[in-house]
C-alpha cells in the first residue's frame, strides 16, 4: 500500500513548547505508513537536528519572515520585503493604520487581520498532500487553509481561545474550513467550543504526546546548573515576555529574600533584547539582580529540569504549557499559576500547587512550599505513582486522516 503524504506547516524549531511537543509527536508518527514534509517558515532553530530523519524538512520559498514577526519588528519585515518591492503597498496599509488609530482597544485584532492580508501574497505551496496539518497554531492555519492543497485539513490549538481575546469573524470561517481542529486539553476544547459554537463539531481533544523514556534519557545527557549555589533552585522554562510572568517572579524573590529565604530563580528562554534588557532593569530595581539567573536557550532543557527543587509557571495565561507536563515526568515539585488547564494538569492540586494569577499569589505558593517540605515530599510521591506515557494518543490523530 502506498504511503499517505502528509505536511506539517510549522515556523522554525527554536526550543520553545510547540517545537517540544512536535519531537515527541514527530517521534511517534507511523513512517511504515506516513511520508511527511515539515515546512517551516525558516529552516532554523536548536531542535532541528533533533527530528527524526524520516521527516523531509523543507522551508518557505519567501516572505517566510512575515511568521517570525514581533510587533516591535513587523513594521520593518512589512518594509523590506513588500513595500520597497511595491510602494503601493503602503496604500494597503493605511486602512489598518487608520483602524488602529481609531479602535486602539482592538489593534491585535487588526494587527492579526493585517497578517492575514500580507500573507495572501505568498505563493502557494506547490504538491497535493493526502493530509496537512497546522500544528503551530493560528498563523500556520491561516497558510494552510489559504496556501496548501490537501485532502484533509487538521489544525492544533495549543493555547486558550478565548483569552486573550481574538477576533471572532477572522477565527471562525478559517476553523470551519478544516476538517478537525485538535484541542490539547479538555478546558481548551470546553473554551473553544463555548466561544466559537459553529466550531465545536469539529474539535477532537488529544493530548500532546509525551515520551517519558526519551525525557529521562535526555535529562541524564544535558548541561545543568554550574553555579556553588545552596539553596533552593527554582527554575521556569519559556520565552521572556509578559505573557509569562517573571514580573511576578521577580516580587516574590524580592519578598523572600527580605525573609531572609535562600532561593535563587533560573529562567530558560530567550526573547527580545529589550524585553530582556526591562526584566534585568526591574530585578535590579527589586535588589534581587542576584537573585534572578537568565540561563539563555540550551537544546537540551531537561538536565536543569532533573536538578532543580521546585518548577513553576507564574504565567498570566496557558493553553496546557509542555514544561510542567515534563516536570511531572521528572517527579519535581512544582507551582503553577491559575491559568486555564492548571487544575487539569494537576489534578486539581494533588500533583502540584496552584497559586493565583500575580505577584502576591507567587509569593504566597513558594512560601508554603519554603515552608513545608513534607507537602513537597506528597506532590513527589504522587507523581512517582502516575504513568505520564501517552502514545496511544496518536490513534486520535490516525483516525482524523480516514
Amino acid at each position: 500500500m502506498a504511503k499517505k503524504k502528509l505536511l506539517i506547516v510549522g515556523i522554525t524549531m527554536n526550543c520553545a513548547g510547540t517545537e517540544k511537543s512536535f519531537l515527541s509527536f514527530a517521534d511517534s508518527i507511523d513512517y511504515d505508513a506516513y511520508e511527511v514534509d515539515l515546512l517551516l517558515a525558516k529552516k532554523e532553530g536548536l531542535f532541528l537536528d533533533l527530528l527524526p530523519p524520516q521527516i523531509r524538512v523543507i522551508e518557505m520559498e519567501a516572505y517566510g519572515d512575515l511568521f517570525t514577526l514581533t510587533g516591535r519588528s513587523a513594521a520593518a519585515v512589512i518594509r523590506d520585503n513588500f513595500c520597497k518591492k511595491n510602494p503601493l503597498v503602503y496604500l494597503e496599509l493605511l486602512p489598518y493604520v487608520i483602524k488602529t488609530v481609531l479602535c486602539p482597544k482592538k489593534k491585535s485584532f487588526t494587527a492579526m487581520r493585517l497578517w492575514v492580508h500580507m500573507m495572501q501574497k505568498m505563493k502557494a505551496l506547490p504538491g497535493v498532500y493526502d493530509a496537512a496539518v497546522a500544528y503551530w497554531g493560528d498563523k500556520t492555519m491561516f497558510y494552510m487553509i489559504d496556501k496548501v492543497q490537501a485532502a484533509k485539513k487538521i489544525a492544533w490549538l495549543h493555547f486558550d481561545y478565548a483569552f486573550p481575546p481574538r477576533d471572532d469573524a477572522l477565527y471562525e470561517p478559517y476553523f470551519q474550513q478544516c476538517d478537525a481542529v485538535v484541542t490539547v486539553s479538555d478546558s481548551i476544547d470546553q473554551s473553544l467550543k463555548k466561544k466559537l459554537p459553529l466550531v465545536a463539531d469539529r474539535c477532537v481533544m488529544m493530548e500532546n504526546i509525551q515520551n517519558p523514556r526519551l525525557i529521562r534519557s535526555l535529562a541524564e545527557q544535558g548541561d545543568t546548573f554550574q553555579d556553588d549555589f545552596v539553596g533552593t533552585r527554582i527554575l521556569t522554562i519559556g520565552r521572556i515576555s509578559e505573557q509569562k510572568g517573571y514580573d511576578f517572579a521577580i516580587e516574590a524573590l524580592s519578598r523572600l529574600k527580605k525573609e531572609g529565604y535562600a532561593v535563587r530563580w533560573y529562567i530558560l528562554g530567550g526573547g527580545e533584547e529589550s524585553d530582556i534588557a526591562a526584566l534585568q532593569q526591574l530585578a535590579a530595581a527589586k535588589g534581587v539582580s542576584d537573585c534572578l539567573v537568565l540561563l539563555g536557550v540550551t537544546q537540551n532543557p531537561y538536565g536543569y529540569l532533573k536538578d532543580c527543587d521546585i518548577y513553576a509557571q507564574p504565567s498570566r495565561h496557558e493553553g496546557k504549557p509542555i514544561s510542567v507536563e515534563e516536570a511531572k515526568i521528572l517527579g519535581k515539585t512544582i507551582l503553577v499559576s491559575s491559568y486555564l488547564s492548571a487544575s487539569e494538569q494537576l489534578e486539581q492540586g494533588a500533583l502540584g500547587m496552584i497559586c493565583e494569577i500575580g505577584a502576591e499569589g507567587t509569593y504566597k505558593g513558594l512560601k508554603k512550599l519554603l515552608d513545608h517540605p513534607e507537602r513537597c515530599a506528597q506532590y513527589q510521591t504522587a507523581l512517582g505513582q502516575r504513568d505520564f506515557g501517552n502514545e496511544q494518543e496518536m490513534q486520535k490523530f490516525y483516525d482524523l486522516l480516514y
